[in-house]
This record gives structure tokens, sequence and C-alpha cells, in this order.
């Protein structure tokens, strides 16, 4: 049960700590007022600053490491339905932080879309989610799309509409802005059914000096892809790979189309037949992401290339 008769998805513009820290400790604290289950999902050091201002009402709060659940943000709504499933007796609410000023220009794209796909997957569901923006350290495009992803919006300690989408139009904006370009440096492999191991042993290649549990995750998610490829794109795909900075970068492409919105976000149960793949790509990579319409589906993975 919940005090909120629908999905309250809401974002916080606040400037620096001590603003961030004024306003979520309001927000907690009504929480916990109201008798209602609590869960704060932030980095530090916004964590440890909230904790400490709640003193010994932080005893009383869920704290979910953002930096951990959140590295590959598509891990997010999954914590999010865990989390609520365990409060459908009570009114819940929740303060959720995806997005900091040091992730990277691609990590950023797939938390607004995160954000955005937050909408849809509690849609109609009874409870309150804030999400803090720090307007003193990211960019304006940033602060831009969360406007667009949030029904309604704080500042300065007064709210507002925000100009978002209403949760069937979704999936006309399904995958975002065009991947950037594949470089020319890259490796590139043509697949189809019986030919898996040719992908794996590309895979092992790139990774020379990687540790073999890492070697052994950046296989299993590019197999799950390709599998995925097999069944659903056509009987065949192209794996791509390259490096970039630390990571490596697996795409697979196929002419299948994902009709999902949330595809790859859906915790799989013991009995049901396939639709694993991109949940295990989005347990075992940095970063996901998934461009897919009628001609076709591009699914990249980031992953950790280092010793």
């Amino acid at each position: 049960m919940s005090t909120t008769t629908t999905f309250r998805h809401e974002a916080l513009l606040y400037a620096g700590i001590t603003d961030f820290v004024d306003h979520t400790a309001a927000f907690v604290r009504e929480g916990l007022a109201a008798d209602e289950a609590v869960a704060v999902a932030v980095i530090e050091p916004r964590a440890g600053a909230l904790r400490d201002s709640l003193g010994a009402d932080a005893a009383h709060v869920t704290w979910i490491d953002m930096e951990r659940v959140g590295r590959n943000p598509a891990r997010i709504i999954p914590t999010w339905q865990e989390w609520t499933g365990l409060h459908r007796d009570r009114a819940y609410r929740g303060i959720g932080e995806p997005i900091w000023a040091a992730r990277t220009p691609a990590e950023l794209v797939e938390c607004g879309h995160h954000e955005s796909l937050l909408n849809l997957a509690f849609d109609g569901q009874p409870w309150q989610l804030l999400c803090p923006y720090d307007i003193s350290a990211l960019d304006t495009d940033v602060i831009a799309a969360a406007r667009r992803n949030h029904p309604r919006v704080l500042n300065g300690g007064t709210g507002h509409a925000g100009n978002h989408l209403h949760p069937d139009d979704y999936a006309a904006t399904l995958h975002g802005p065009a991947l950037p370009p594949v470089p020319e440096h890259a490796q590139r492999l043509a697949f189809r059914s019986g030919e898996l191991a040719s992908v794996r042993a590309l895979v092992r290649r790139a990774l020379p000096d990687a540790p073999r549990a890492q070697v052994n995750h950046a296989i299993l998610a590019v197999s799950e892809i390709a599998g995925n490829s097999i069944v659903h794109g056509g009987g065949q795909g192209a794996v791509t790979i390259w490096s970039q900075g630390p990571s490596l970068i697996c795409e697979i492409q196929d002419s299948g189309c994902i009709v999902d919105p949330l595809a790859g976000r859906h915790r799989p149960t013991t009995e049901q037949d396939g639709g694993r793949g991109l949940w295990m790509a989005n347990q075992l990579c940095d970063l996901v992401q998934i461009r897919s319409t009628d001609s076709g589906t591009t699914v990249r993975l980031h992953l950790s290339a280092g010793a």
C-alpha cells in the first residue's frame, strides 16, 4: 500500500552537497515519519553526508551502492523492482541518483534512457522516486534530458511539470540516438548457425592479458548476444570488436527487431525458456547499448579489458 496513488517520478535539481543533503534528508524523514519504507541509492560522498545528517534515522533506511549497482544503468530497474517487491504491504519511497559528473558520454546517454524507462517499468505502481541532479556539476544537456524524463521537476524548493513523454510514447524513442561510428581498425566477423566457436575465439584473442575470469565473462556475454542473433535475428549476424581506452567494445548486429523497451531488464524466472541473453549481458558488462529498428538491431557491449 502507499499514500501515493500512482508512480511519482521526480527530478531534484540541486547545487552542491549541502543543497543535496538539505533536500534529500527532508524527503527521507518525511517518509520515515509516515512509517514508509525508504531506500537511498546514491554514490559517495553524498551517501555518507546524508547518513551523517540523518543520524540515528539512517539505521531505518535501506542503503544501495549506486556506484556498484548502477555501473551498468540497465541493472538499476531490476534492483528497484526487487526492493519494491519486498514492501507491497506498506508505503515506500526511494532516492536514486544514477547520473554524476564522472560518467562517460556513453554512460550518460544510457542513464538518460534508464530514467525514461523508469516511467514505463513502474507505470501505475504507487510509490515515489526522487532523482537528484547536481546542476553545479552536470552539463546543461544532461539537465534538459532530466526535465524530459521526469513528470515533475523540483528546483529551489518549488515543483513544476517536466517536459516528459507519456509511457505509451517510449516505444517510439526506444533506443536513443545513433551510436558513435565503428573505428576503421575494428575487427569484423560474420557468423551464422554453427559458427559461434569462431566468435568466441575472436573475443579470446582480443583479451590476451586479461584474467581468465574476465575473458570468460566477455566470451559468455558476446556468445549470448550472438546466439540471440541466430535464434531471433535472421539466423546470422556480424560481430565487430575494438579497443577503446580501458575497454573492449564488442558490437553484434543482425536483421532482427527488439520490440520490448525493457528487454534485458526483466529478471528471468527458472521456468521460462529463453529471454536470458540480454539479461546475462547486462550482468557481465560495464555497459550495454541497444539500438533496434525494423531494419535491424545493434547491441554494443562495453567490457573491461585491463589486467
